[in-house]
This record gives structure tokens, sequence and C-alpha cells, in this order.
């Protein structure tokens, strides 16, 4: 790439990663939403996007543990000289929250297991029309794959926050390309919902052989061993992590309500066939989402050293071009796919009658937008080991989950015109008072 086309974009390998990553993402899931309408019936559909909804409740078992650990390993990561530590007892210190979180997210992963098979069982059970031998096998499949992946996203989180963004980003690149073709190899085959738990089982097999060949991690606990006598530094959990997690955690839980909420909504209220229609946009939305955020999320541990360093200057200068570059490549995305959208209506494709009406996936298209704006200024503030959006996130959450229940009766645009809404007049203001506040400080 050359210089000035790297300095217009702003790229670099960890930025580039994760952007491969999350543009196959689009890829994968632009055909997996082709796929779908053809060898998923529409009540098979409203099962495997409601499915996704559910396993997404994991934010109230994580408990915001793993956003925490990036930020306190990016802090101790700050203390590198020539990518070597400045003081053994920081490495001790990342070795506290590995053996802690090992610990933690294991009796998490067990209790998110049992709620994930009983809850969603008894929800799909009374809620759906479909007979339960079509249904179960693979909802349990889904379940222990997503135990699994908690269990083990501590480690990789707290690789994160060491710097290794491009790697965990090309891991779940492989783990995406293997997990979606095999997908598609069983949507193929006629397999139907056995399809829904490919990813995620995948994902889980490729982060455990990831994770014991992991050298950073080796040379950490080698150190860790070898320093054992000295007077380390040890992460408590009562002082250093509980007191910025249980915020952490209430905003996570509150995101719950204002990005996943809508898919059981319209299941429980308009049936499988509306929740499909709704699954499938809103898939297509977090996709483009997620690419757009690539450039912020891969520079979270920079913003983390920036604070930790003191260096306010750099810090806004690269949050600022990060995060114009962000929103512009979410809004051509957006503006892309509604043109799609709106080609694919004319020419009578199939598809487009799996999709909300264009009212709806227009409010959607301003909602991506608007969340881009709001996650980027949300990893900054976060990025300095704080949570002020606490209340804001339970503020929205409760203005979402109420407003969309009422208006459900009313229609699916009548339900995705509450939420944008909200994101738009509620959300976006009050992030962008906070982040001001923050932006003008001098320490």
């Amino acid at each position: 790439m050359s210089p000035w086309l790297r300095r217009v974009t702003g790229l670099d390998f960890h930025i580039l990663a994760t952007l491969l990553f999350r543009g196959w993402s689009i890829l994968a899931g632009g055909l997996t939403a082709l796929l779908i309408p053809l060898f998923l019936g529409p009540l098979q559909q409203g099962y495997y996007y409601t499915f996704g909804a559910v396993v997404a409740t994991q934010v109230f078992f994580e408990l915001g543990l793993n956003h925490v650990l990036t930020q306190l390993t990016s802090h101790a990561a700050a203390h590198l000289t020539s990518g070597t530590y400045v003081d053994a007892r920081w490495q001790c210190a990342i070795v506290s929250l590995l053996n802690a979180s090992k610990r933690w997210n294991g009796l998490l992963a067990i209790a998110f297991f049992a709620t994930l098979l009983a809850g969603g069982s008894y929800f799909f059970a009374s809620q759906g029309t479909l007979a339960t031998p079509d249904w179960l096998l693979p909802w349990i499949a889904i379940s222990v794959a997503a135990s699994l992946n908690l269990a083990m996203s501590a480690h990789l989180a707290i690789c994160e926050g060491l710097g290794e963004i491009g790697r965990v980003a090309r891991l779940r690149l492989l783990q995406s390309a293997i997990g979606y073709t095999l997908l598609w190899a069983l949507l193929l085959t006629g397999q139907g919902l056995w399809s829904a738990p490919a990813v995620p089982l995948v994902s889980a097999a490729l982060t455990f052989w990831w994770l014991r060949h992991q050298p950073r991690l080796k040379e950490l606990r080698a150190a860790a061993v070898a320093h054992a006598a000295d007077d380390g530094k040890h992460y408590r959990w009562r002082t250093d992590v509980f007191p910025l997690q249980w915020r952490i955690a209430v905003s996570w839980a509150s995101g719950y309500f204002i990005f996943n909420f809508l898919t059981p909504v319209v299941f429980a209220h308009q049936g499988p066939v509306g929740a499909g229609q709704l699954g499938l946009a809103m898939t297509i939305f977090s996709a483009i989402s997620s690419v757009g955020f690539s450039w912020i999320s891969a520079k979270i541990p920079a913003f983390a050293g920036h604070i930790a360093r003191a260096e306010r200057t750099e810090l806004n200068a690269l949050f600022d071009g990060l995060l114009i570059r962000s929103v512009l490549a979410t809004a051509v995305l957006v503006v892309a796919f509604m043109l799609f959208a709106h080609i694919a209506g004319l020419i009578g494709s199939r598809m487009v009658a799996r999709l909300p009406p264009t009212s709806a996936l227009l409010c959607l298209a301003t909602a991506t937008i608007v969340n881009t704006l709001i996650f980027g200024m949300a990893a900054y503030l976060r990025a300095h080991n704080e949570e002020p959006l606490m209340v804001q996130s339970m503020v929205t959450a409760i203005l979402i989950g109420g407003g969309i229940t009422l208006a459900a009766a009313h229609g699916l645009t009548a339900t995705v015109a509450t939420y944008a809404g909200i994101m738009l007049l509620v959300s976006l203001p009050w992030c962008w008072m906070t982040y001001r506040t923050y932006r003008l400080r001098k320490e």
C-alpha cells in the first residue's frame, strides 16, 4: 500500500486485519441472507434469527468483564518500552487477570448454558409454531457452543489489550470463513436449522486451539513464575476490577434491550415471519456497522495507552481521524445497501420479500449511522477506565424496551421507527454532551 493511501485511509496491520474480518463478515452475511430464503421456510427463518437474539443475552452473564480486562491490560501495556515491560510487576499483574478471569468466566459459562437451555427452550416451545423436534437439538448445540465461547472470551480480551488486535481479528476471520462454509454446506444439503450452530461451534474449536498456541500468553506466564518472589503488582477484583465492571455490566445489560430486544418482541407480537424479516435486516445493518467501527475498535488499546501516558493531544488527534473515517465508511455502505434493496425490489427479487418494508429499512439505516457515532464516542470515554454512560444506557434501554413493546402492536415499521427515534433524539445528544466533557479534560 502506498504511503499516500495509508495516510488517507489510516490503515495499519490491526485496522486492516479488522476490516478484512468484518468485510468478509458482510460478504458471508450477504450470501447467507440470500441462501436462507431459498433453503429455509419463513417459519424456520424466524427461528434462525431469533436464536441469535436469544443467545445475545450473553451480555447478562459476561457482565462487562471482557471490556474491563481489555482496558486494564491496555493501561498496563502502556508501560512498554521497545517491546519489553519496564517493570516485571506489570507482567504479574496481567497474569493475575488471566487467572482470575479463567475462574470467573468458567462459572459464568456454566450458568449461561443452564439458562439458555432451560429459558430458551421454554420460550421457543411456548411462543413458536414449529414442532419441538425441528428446533430443539440445534438449540442445544448453539447453547453448548455459545457457552464455550463465553468461557474463553476473557483470554481473547486480554490478548487484545496487549495489542494483539490484528492477530485476534485474523483468528476471527479464519473462524468465520470455516464456520460460514460449513453453514452454507448444511443449508445446501437441506439440514435446515442445523446450519445455525455451525459458526459458533467452529469458533469455539478454533479459539481453544489458538489460545493453547498463543506465545504471548506463554511468555507472560513464564515471566510471572520467574518473578514470583518479587513484590509484583496484582489486580484485585474488589478494588481494581469490580468498581468498573459493575457499571459496565449495567451498560452492557442495557445494550441488550437497545440492540437485541427488537427481534424477540416482534417474534412474540407479530410471529416468526415478521421476526425473520427484522432479523435479516438487523443482521445486514449490524455487519455494516461493524465494518465502519473497525477503525475505532482496532485502536482502543492505543487510546488507553495515550490516556495512561497523559498524551491528550495525541489521543484527540488519533480519535478525530478515526471517527471521520468510521462514519464515512458506514454511511457509504448504508447507502449502497439501500440502493441494492431498491433495485432488487424493482426487478422483483425474492429476497426483498424477506426484508422489512422500505420505511422500516430507512429507519434502520438512520439508526446504523447514529450508532456508529455513539459507538465511537463511547470507546473514547471508556478508554479512561471509567463508565460515564451507565445512566444514559439505562434510560435508553427503558425507553426502547417500553417503546417497542407498545409499538409492536402497530406493525413492524412503527416498532423500528420508535427504536430509531430514541437513538437519534435521546441517546446521541446525551452521549455527545458526555463526550464533550471528557474532551476538555486537561490531565
